[in-house]
């Protein structure tokens, strides 16, 4: 039997059902050294003036109003998020007592919006760290999938832009209905080789997969006990618990250690994907700064106090703390210095830099993760 619901007011609107569950428990190695877990990727101001989750919050808000925006976070960083967002209800941040990848998070998320609204409160559930460019059309995806969502799972598919190998891609397939940008999800895939990826592209075929899915938190437990049975369990019974907190602590780490696309996506029927367009970065390595920061004269990001000649192509990052820096006669690298480290790679290279964390890890230097 399905545990019963803990009521609360909705909010007046077509949305007063609806609760955004931003995942923001992530690492974001890839962009170390300013991101460790004390100060995840999540919590740069990569994009400009806002962080990467105040943004992510700020336009949750636009769509969903107060008290609809659930952040889900590990709990050595829930200090953190908590300072990042002193006016977020202390209520509205759901803590992961340990991390256990996506799946568990998601639920966590469906867990407490089921207690607040009962089966059919509905899931937008989006990442913290993407820069979006154009707001106007995010919004308008957003509201495409969620008039999807009482009914089946749906996701959002990014019009791909080049062959890009470092994402997963969709392949949707025949139209929903009579609308043009909604399709029957036939497939999700990993990430290709250059040459797979090029021949996605071609197709027109395959979108890139956005991580955002759309559903109930009905439907997300339903698919929990169906496909994941020792994670439905927790859920279940937190939801039904008088002390939330404590029963996700007391239960937790019983849940599968799996992300969601692969623990219920891949699995799960009848799923849908939206294709669209909204500058969407995910902001994934440095070499993904280009796309979303202004460049000087000669095709550089120079974020700090470097000084910077006769370089091209380069991405260069100086933190508050850091050394000065001085960069001469290169082409194409990312120079990264925060008051502890400094990282030199060619651009080619961004997405490897996880092997200097790993490396740091292995060596037992705690104090640079």
């Amino acid at each position: 039997m399905s545990p019963s619901p803990k009521n609360s007011a909705p909010r007046s609107g077509p949305e007063a059902n609806t609760f955004a569950v931003i995942l923001a428990g992530g690492g974001g190695t890839r962009l170390w050294p300013a991101s460790r877990r004390k100060r995840p990727k999540q919590l740069l101001h990569l994009g400009g003036g806002e962080s990467l989750l105040e943004a992510a919050v700020r336009r949750a808000r636009a769509l969903f109003g107060e008290g609809r925006t659930l952040i889900v976070t590990a709990a050595d960083q829930e200090e953190q998020i908590r300072r990042e967002l002193p006016d977020l209800p202390a209520r509205d941040i759901v803590v992961e007592p340990e991390p256990r990848n996506t799946a568990a998070a998601v639920g966590l998320g469906a867990a407490e919006a089921y207690r607040r609204q009962g089966p059919g409160a509905l899931l937008a559930v989006l990442p913290a760290d993407p820069h979006i460019g154009d707001e106007a059309a995010f919004d308008a995806a957003i509201r495409t999938a969620l008039a999807h969502a009482a009914d089946s799972i749906v996701t959002i598919g990014l019009k791909p832009t080049h062959p890009e190998t470092g994402f997963g891609y969709i392949r949707r397939g025949a139209v929903v209905g009579s609308s043009a940008d909604t399709f029957e999800v036939e497939a999700f895939v990993e990430k290709p080789n250059r040459q797979v990826a090029e021949s996605y592209v071609a197709s027109g075929a395959y979108l890139w997969n956005s991580g955002m899915f759309f559903l109930s938190a009905g439907r997300m437990l339903e698919e929990a006990r169906l496909h994941l049975p020792a994670l439905g369990q927790v859920l279940d019974a937190a939801v039904a618990a008088d002390d939330f907190r404590a029963a996700v602590l007391a239960g937790y780490g019983k849940a599968p250690k799996i992300s969601i696309d692969h623990g219920i996506m891949e699995k799960a029927r009848g799923l849908r994907v939206v294709a669209a367009s909204f500058g969407w970065n995910d902001v994934g390595s440095w070499a993904a700064l280009p796309s979303i920061r202004p460049l000087d004269a000669a095709g550089n990001v120079v974020i700090g106090g470097a000084t910077v000649e006769a370089t091209t192509g380069s991405v260069v990052v100086t933190e508050p703390g850091a050394p000065f820096v001085g960069v001469v006669g290169v082409k194409d690298l990312i120079i990264v210095a925060t008051a502890d480290a400094i990282l030199v790679t060619h651009k080619d290279n961004a997405q490897e830099v996880r092997r200097i964390v790993d490396a740091a890890a292995a060596a037992g230097r705690k104090d640079l993760l």
